[in-house]
Parts: structure tokens; C-alpha cells; sequence
């Protein structure tokens, strides 16, 4: 049993990842990101703003008796989801980008 814990090192030990020879390191081109930044950001903003649109909703929910299903609302928030993504592309070259400055 002494022997399985005193083994040789496997190839995958720090001192041979920090050699920088790995064997997939080809000289490849960077591989180009699968969505432009703005396209991301619009997209992550769209999310935010689905999200916010069933946190409003869960709270009047909590407060009061909304009347309207699960459904229905997963629905608007994907339509409010769509429309702040839409809305930030759009407005992206219109704000300033570091706080007016």
C-alpha cells in the first residue's frame, strides 16, 4: 500500500503546467469571441431587466393578490427581457460612456 502513495508524478503537476509547454499549445490564432461586447452586454442587460420585471412582480404578489399565473408572467418578463435587450443596443452609442465625463 506504501507504494501506491510514493508513486511517480503524473504529467499534470504544477511544475510541468508552469512550464508553458503544453502539448496543445500550437501557435494558434486567439480564437474570436462568439458575440461581439455589445451584443453581450445588450443581451446580459435584457436578462437584468427580465429578472427585475419577476422581482416586481413577486412583491406585489407578496403584498397583495396579483391574479395572474406563473405563465403569464414568465411571459412579460421575456417580452421586458426582449425589449431592454433591444433598447440597449440601440441607446449604446447614444449615452455617455464614463459617467459624463
Amino acid at each position: 500500500m506504501a507504494d501506491s502513495a510514493e508513486g511517480p508524478t503524473d504529467a499534470g503537476s504544477p511544475a510541468d503546467r508552469t512550464s508553458g509547454s503544453s502539448p496543445g499549445s500550437d501557435d494558434a490564432a486567439p480564437r474570436e469571441p462568439l458575440l461581439a461586447p455589445a451584443t453581450k452586454a445588450s443581451l446580459l442587460w435584457g436578462v437584468v431587466g427580465g429578472l427585475a420585471f419577476l422581482v416586481l412582480a413577486q412583491g406585489y404578489e407578496l403584498l397583495g393578490d396579483l391574479g395572474v399565473g406563473f405563465g403569464a408572467k414568465v411571459a412579460v418578463a421575456m417580452v421586458v427581457a426582449g425589449l431592454a435587450a433591444v433598447a440597449t443596443y440601440l441607446a449604446r452609442g447614444r449615452l455617455p460612456a464614463s459617467g459624463g465625463r
